[in-house]
């Protein structure tokens, strides 16, 4: 019997870490892989026997009562293959905390990011808000029905406002407006609104849009420039709409 024969990557996995969060399901993938004899530099080792309890990759796991495929069997394990990068990605820097469902980065620069990632709608929102927005996200979903009633117009219109958005740590906030950091060179403003902190996805799928979020915010540099972008045009189409409406916007507004 060869070690490869011998080695076992549940031995590795540390049960302490709550399942169900991507921090066990990315745990279970390094436990696999980063001590494993038959896996060299790169990362391909699957973990087996984890159905029903590993979420990726799809993010879920799959009713047995499914009758199709939510992708076939090629998009799988193309869809393996990224998490599989992603996790070894995590685990090489030191740059990136990850507990349960909340990242914290830190930046180049000193700036201390922080996101929740949801694995089951393939999205990031602030840290610490998922078990707040998750049932009114999962209601969205499903044509967010009652909307007459307004509670529910709050919870789906606040979770909504959350999708894709994360914090900057130790920002120092007046007015609602924080400074960029004096590190980022060649802006026009000198300060952003500090709820406009988001980012929208830029990947083909989930994990390769967590990584390139992650690596903008490891730089520390351009992550503030894209953010800057969008302040200017946010300012912009304020300043449009009081063009357009400078005592408020009609009920009919989409019709003129």
């Amino acid at each position: 019997m060869t070690k490869s024969d011998e080695f076992d990557g549940w031995d590795a996995i540390d049960w302490g870490i709550e399942i169900g969060t991507i921090e066990f399901d990315l745990m279970a993938i390094k436990s696999h892989n980063k001590h494993n004899p038959s896996v060299d530099d790169v990362w391909n080792e699957w973990p087996k026997d984890m159905n029903g309890i590993m979420h990726l990759p799809l993010g879920y796991i799959p009713s047995k009562w499914d009758k199709v495929p939510e992708q076939s069997y090629e998009a799988e394990v193309k869809l393996k293959t990224k998490w599989l990068e992603f996790a070894q990605f995590i685990d090489s820097s030191k740059n990136i905390h990850l507990q349960e469902n909340t990242f914290t980065i830190t930046g180049n620069h000193g700036t201390v990011f922080a996101f929740d990632a949801n694995m089951e709608f393939s999205l990031w929102l602030p840290p610490g808000t998922t078990t707040r927005h998750i049932d009114a996200i999962r209601a969205i979903r499903k044509g967010a029905r009652n909307r007459s009633y307004l509670d529910n117009q709050i919870i789906y219109m606040e979770a909504s406002i959350a999708t894709w958005k994360f914090a900057i740590n130790g920002l120092k906030e007046e007015l609602g407006f924080c400074d960029f950091p004096s590190h980022v060179k060649g802006l026009e403003l000198k300060q952003f609104e500090s709820w406009s902190t988001f980012l929208n996805p830029t990947g083909d799928t989930f994990p390769e849009s967590l990584r390139n979020l992650i690596q903008l915010m490891i730089e520390d540099d351009s992550i503030w420039h894209l953010l800057h972008q969008q302040e200017i045009e946010r300012r912009q189409a304020n300043e449009e709409w009081n063009r357009k409406w400078p005592n408020g916007r009609p009920d009919d507004w989409m019709y003129l």
